[in-house]
């Protein structure tokens, strides 16, 4: 039973990790994302050569990203067997190494993907991202104060 907690728990933490890892400027293009990289690219004001610029970027990344988010897949689905056939826990313990390494090299692609976009960006932009990240940094610490507070007064 308790390696059965661990391995969940190592599973729970790296996808935790790994959650903030993505940036309001890509997201991949489809779904709500494209409506972040649309609503990013109106308020920084980016031309259309920084556009096709990060199109290109994106683009040129995208079959490794696909090919990584595929490995991180496979290997999610043999964990989770290995857990239902109630396998040793030095597999369980190389199986998450293995997801580490996979989920540590998802985040240094986002954060290079991010220092590409960054390079792009005139100063003035840079100054207008960052007042955007302090702004939405500001409403998530609203929204999670007010959900605890519900909690905390439907306590008494």
């Amino acid at each position: 039973m308790k390696n059965w907690k661990l391995a969940m728990g190592s599973l729970a933490l790296a996808g935790v990790l790994a959650a903030p890892g993505t940036t309001l400027a890509f997201g991949g293009g489809e779904g709500h994302h494209r409506y972040g990289f649309e609503h990013m690219a109106r308020e920084l004001q980016l031309t259309e050569g920084q556009r096709a610029q990060l199109k290109s970027n994106r683009e040129s990344t995208r079959e490794a990203r696909m090919a990584l988010r595929k490995q991180l897949k496979e290997l999610r689905q043999q964990i989770h067997t290995a857990i239902e056939r109630s396998a040793e826990q030095s597999t369980l313990d190389q199986f998450g190494a293995e997801l580490g390494k996979l989920k540590v090299r998802q985040m240094q692609n986002r954060y290079q993907m991010r220092q590409q976009f960054e390079a792009i960006l005139t100063d003035e932009q840079k100054a207008k991202l960052a007042e955007l990240k302090d702004k939405r940094r500001e409403n998530r610490q609203k929204l999670r104060g007010h959900s605890r507070g519900a909690r905390n007064a439907g306590e008494s």
